[in-house]
């Protein structure tokens, strides 16, 4: 009996021990936030070429839903901790977007890269910001309609895309009989332009960059973005792991956004009218408003007026 007391007693101190040491790592760990004021500036990252997120307009001017985002929050960060930041836009792709999270090049990523188990295994995500539908674009006369017709084409994707290890998951496991050949571009652009030139049978992503290529087209009406859905997902802003003193600050920014109306006004500038900045009409769903909007604790509203 006393064995088993002396067992548990040693066993208590070694945990106790352990939360010490994990409580005091955590207490020294730096945030990205202590680096953002100190140097009095928030560095992002944001894609070049993915209308309508983050793309560089005819200008050079980088724009975006995205940018647009970060520039909301930015200045809601500022109004909290009292300061004025800097934004610094950093190019990325798929390929780059996270290691540059990881290795802290860049304080959080801006754009459409949806949640997944794998990516939060080595990256952390916000709350959601958006949520997407991943689709196919084909000629007009295309006879592929079903997600099974793109079984045996060539189909273009974006290179370290969702879509493609989904496609290649799909192969592998009998899905696709035969194989879809995938074909990974840099970048939505030259995947369109290899799709145009006949290179490809159709290119699969996201609804809305579908949607762009196709309403920029010399002829729009030669282009199709076909349905059902291949995989829907929702997006957040991507950080570094285990940071919560700056994912918060974020998710408390993001907050006070979507709460005080200026989510919906951002989403219909770019997504609603004639005008709209994105060059063509999408409905927020009623589901995604509302996952979005109660995703927000209570007293959000409150987030600047407690600036410290």
């Amino acid at each position: 009996m006393i064995g088993h007391f002396g067992v548990l007693v040693r066993v208590s101190i070694s945990l106790c021990a352990l939360s010490a040491i994990a409580w005091a790592d955590s207490a020294f760990a730096q945030s990205r936030l202590d680096n953002i004021q100190r140097d009095k500036k928030i560095v992002i990252g944001v894609r070049e070429s993915t209308p309508p997120y983050g793309f560089t307009d005819r200008s050079g001017q980088r724009v975006g839903w995205s940018i647009d985002l970060a520039k909301e929050l930015k200045s809601i960060i500022e109004r909290k901790l009292a300061m004025d930041l800097a934004l610094e836009m950093r190019p990325v792709t798929p390929q780059t977007r996270i290691p540059l999270v990881v290795n802290g090049t860049i304080d959080a990523y801006f754009g459409s890269a949806g949640k997944s188990i794998d990516r939060e295994e080595v990256v952390d995500f916000s709350l959601i910001t958006n949520a997407v539908c991943v689709k196919k674009l084909v000629p007009a006369a295309s006879n592929i309609r079903g997600t099974r017709d793109l079984a045996g084409k060539r189909v273009g994707v974006t290179q370290g895309s969702l879509e493609e290890r989904l496609l290649a998951g799909m192969n592998a496991d009998g899905r696709m009989r035969p194989p879809v050949r995938i074909m990974p571009f840099d970048n939505h652009s030259t995947g369109f332009l290899a799709l145009s030139q006949g290179k490809t049978d159709a290119h699969v992503t996201m609804e809305d960059a579908l949607l762009t290529l196709s309403s920029a087209a010399p002829n729009p009406k030669e282009w199709e973005v076909r349905g059902p859905d291949i995989f829907c997902t929702v997006s957040g802003i991507i950080v570094q792991k285990n940071d919560s003193n700056w994912r918060r600050m974020i998710d408390h920014a993001l907050c006070f956004f979507i709460v005080t109306g200026g989510y919906d006004r951002l989403y219909d500038e770019w997504f609603k009218g004639a005008n709209a900045k994105a060059g063509y009409e999408r409905d927020l769903s009623a589901e995604v408003r509302f996952m979005i909007r109660n995703q927000c604790p209570d007293g959000a509203e409150r987030f600047v007026q407690s600036a410290r």
